[in-house]
């Protein structure tokens, strides 16, 4: 009799084992799935809202090296020619993409600008 109940209580063990295995690989395959359709959704919305892509201009970043009496307010003139972006919003973009706490610039100085085509 005494074996009898090692071999349910074992059995038992294994089924309960079994049912949180899964019960774990579900709950990892829904989050995966949520996951996966969370990074689309993203995606496509980014895309909607994005009116570079939409007017059929692409923004591209390189670095410059700043020169004598190169300021930002100069810089943002002469890399928004042709786009709408007004030249005080590309300062503030300049200013945050270069992490500056001001629009003072030095000569020799790299910093990455931001341009359309």
């Amino acid at each position: 009799m005494n074996a009898h109940r090692l071999h349910a209580a074992s059995k038992r063990r294994r089924v309960v084992y079994r049912e949180k295995v899964m019960i774990l690989l579900a709950a990892v395959l829904i989050a995966f799935a949520c996951l996966c359709f969370i990074m689309i959704e993203s995606s496509q919305s980014v895309q909607a809202q994005d009116p570079d892509t939409a007017a059929g201009t692409q923004k591209f970043y390189k670095s410059i090296e700043i020169g004598s009496g190169d300021t930002l307010w100069d810089l943002a003139e002469s890399y928004t020619e042709g786009t709408d972006i007004s030249i005080q919003e590309y300062v503030c973009d300049l200013m945050d993409i270069n992490q500056l706490e001001n629009d003072l610039i030095h000569e020799g100085q790299y910093l990455t600008v931001v341009y359309y085509r």
